[in-house]
């Protein structure tokens, strides 16, 4: 789908660039979502072509992405854990405070991306990322009726 790349925001609070079809305007594709408005309008002026109107953010793109509060949230003594990505980081977190003396959490995907506040949409990559570098294993995949159960491994 081509044509212009514009950005709106969801109940949530988060913001989703999509593209609208040049032919039917009733016709949109979400190609990426985000926190923070900026960053989406960034995003969607990059692929319009567009110039960005934010010099501070391209400043703070420059900036290595993990922050400092991030960082300290994973063990040091991990050399895995600095491959972690922000959302990778959260995510860990958010099961490590949840899991029980069996190091299991039983957590339906909304809860847990609100708990490691990143979209729900992001959550499905950012498990399989964590499953892939063998932070965890999905011990059951979720369902409509049942939550998901989560093997914190120790790393």
């Amino acid at each position: 789908m081509s044509g212009t790349f514009k950005t709106i925001s969801f109940d949530d609070g988060t913001y989703a660039v999509v593209s609208i079809d040049a032919d039917d305007q009733k016709k949109m594709e979400v190609v990426a979502t985000f926190f923070d408005v900026e960053r989406a309008r960034d995003y969607a002026s990059k692929e319009s072509g567009k110039p960005s109107r934010s010099p501070v953010r391209a400043e703070a793109r420059a900036e290595p992405r993990r922050s400092a509060a991030h960082q300290a949230d994973v063990s040091p003594e991990s050399a895995a854990a600095s491959d972690l990505s922000e959302r990778q980081a959260s995510v860990l977190k958010a099961l490590r405070n949840r899991m029980n003396e069996k190091h299991e959490v039983e957590m339906r995907a909304a809860s847990l991306a609100g708990a490691a506040k990143i979209p729900l949409g992001s959550l499905h990559s950012v498990l399989q990322s964590l499953e892939k570098k063998n932070f965890i294993k999905t011990a059951r995949t979720g369902s409509a009726k049942a939550p998901a159960i989560y093997e914190v491994l120790e790393n």
